[in-house]
C-alpha cells in the first residue's frame, strides 16, 4: 500500500536541531501510515551560488517537494509575532492552491485575538488559531499546549494533527 506524501511546512527548519526534528516528525508520520517530507530532506545547493541564487535554487526545490506531495500539514504556532510563520503561510496557500488537503496545528491554543497586542485597529475575532485566510482552506487545525507552553517545536498537536490527517488520507 502506497502511503500518502505529506509535506511538513513550518519554522521548524530553523531550530537549533532542525535535522533531528525533522526525523522525529517523518518518524510520527510513518507511525501513522503517512510519509512525510521535511523541507530540509532536498539535496544540498551546489557550492559557490551567489545568495540570490541558492535562495532561488532554494525556492524551486521546495516547490518540487510540494508537488510531490499528496497533502500538507502546517505548523501555524506563532513565529516572531502573533501570527504563524510568513513562509509556511506562503506553503499552505500554494498547497490549498493546487488542490492538497492541508492540515494544520498550532503549539498556542490560544485565539489569534488573544496573542494580538491592541493599537487602535480592529482585531479578527472569529475564535479562530490565526487570520481567517489561514485557518479558512485548512481541513483540520488541532490546538495543543505544550511544555514549556507554546515551544516552537512540540510534537504534541503535530501528533494529533498527524491522526487527523491520516484518518482522513488512509480512507479508501
Amino acid at each position: 500500500m502506497k502511503h500518502p506524501r505529506v509535506y511538513l511546512a513550518g519554522p521548524d527548519v530553523f531550530l537549533s536541531d532542525a535535522l533531528a526534528q525533522g526525523e522525529r516528525k517523518k518518524a510520527i508520520c510513518r507511525a501513522h501510515g503517512l510519509d512525510g517530507r521535511y523541507p530540509l530532506d532536498v539535496a544540498a545547493l551546489p557550492a559557490g551560488l551567489e545568495l540570490a541564487a541558492q535562495a532561488q535554487q532554494l525556492f524551486t526545490a521546495m516547490i518540487r517537494l510540494m508537488d510531490e506531495c499528496d497533502a500538507g500539514l502546517a505548523n501555524l504556532t506563532p513565529f516572531r509575532g502573533p501570527s504563524m510563520d510568513v513562509g509556511t503561510a506562503f506553503e499552505l496557500g500554494y498547497l490549498h492552491g493546487r488542490g492538497k488537503p492541508v492540515f494544520g496545528y498550532s503549539n498556542d491554543p490560544r485565539d489569534y485575538e488573544r496573542r494580538v497586542t491592541p493599537d487602535g485597529l480592529l482585531i479578527e475575532a472569529f475564535g479562530l488559531c490565526d487570520n481567517l485566510m489561514i485557518e479558512g482552506p485548512i481541513a483540520c487545525v488541532v490546538r495543543a499546549a505544550t511544555s514549556p507552553p507554546h515551544a516552537l517545536g512540540g510534537l504534541e498537536a503535530f501528533e494529533l494533527c498527524v491522526r487527523q490527517a491520516a484518518s482522513v488520507l488512509l480512507v479508501g
